[in-house]
């Protein structure tokens, strides 16, 4: 578990409506400092400006898509150390499983529950070494 809770979230996700339920849920019953980014090409600099304690990924998204995102993350040593958590509706079983090989910290299904997304998210948080 790390040393420190979970406080600032960067959002990866191109759908306005999930955007502002995630935010609002993460905000409001979490009580986390949020951003997002709608457009994937534009995560990087985003992880570098917010510093973010967590990334939340979508999955499928235009230009980008989150397992490609995910790959980047884990190759630039300034942010492999970042913990990424994927949201989707549409992997299969080997996809997370392989992305929980390389590094994911973990997965959370669509569609969600707003009020439980925060618990979702502390509680793969408490998972990571620290």
């Amino acid at each position: 578990m790390p040393s420190r809770p979970l406080s600032r979230i960067l959002y990866v996700e191109d759908e306005v409506d999930i955007q502002r339920i995630a935010r609002l849920a993460l905000e409001r019953f979490g009580k986390f400092t949020v951003e997002v980014v709608g457009d994937p090409l534009q995560a990087m600099e985003a992880i570098a400006a917010f510093g973010p304690d967590l990334v939340l990924l979508d999955w499928m998204m235009p230009g980008m898509d989150g397992p490609t995102l995910f790959r980047r993350i884990k190759e630039d040593e300034r942010t492999r150390h970042l913990p990424v958590v994927f949201m989707t509706a549409k992997a299969s079983g080997a996809e997370l499983a392989e992305l929980k090989s390389l590094g994911a910290a973990g997965t959370i299904s669509k569609p969600f529950a707003p009020k439980e997304l925060p618990e979702q998210l502390r509680a793969i948080w408490a998972a990571l070494p620290d």
